[in-house]
């Protein structure tokens, strides 16, 4: 018998989320489990953007904090997409997903996320 037969690892434990690939892959948030600090800060941010119109920020945090999964999860529950907003949804809790959708309503197509994402390299 293969090992591989009787053991599965779930998606979340095999590779760290990359926001510029999972962005708008279903699949990204299975098995995500949201601290109520990442939803904390959610709210935080839904609550900023709608009463300053300040739509950028920075999260900071060591390696596989979460920060990651916490962007998928926020473009996903902004989407307008129903299943992206209900795995979002699920993901980041009934409560906090509210507060932020209050806040940021999608509208009729949601919300247009851009990811980017950045490196350190050498000047040229």
């Amino acid at each position: 018998m293969v090992l591989s037969d009787s053991v599965h690892i779930a998606r979340r434990f095999q590779r760290s989320i990359r926001i510029d690939t999972d962005h708008d892959d279903l699949r990204a948030l299975e098995g995500f489990v949201c601290p109520k600090s990442s939803a904390d800060v959610l709210i935080a941010i839904g609550h900023h953007v709608s009463e300053t119109g300040h739509g950028a920020f920075t999260w900071t945090g060591p390696y596989g904090s979460g920060k990651s999964s916490l962007v998928v999860a926020l473009g996903a529950l902004l989407s307008g997409d129903k299943e992206r907003v209900a795995q979002a949804t699920t993901a980041v809790g009934k409560s906090a997903a509210k507060s932020v959708l209050d806040a940021l309503p999608p509208k009729t197509k949601g919300w247009l996320t851009v990811p980017v994402v950045g490196r350190r390299a050498e000047a040229a």
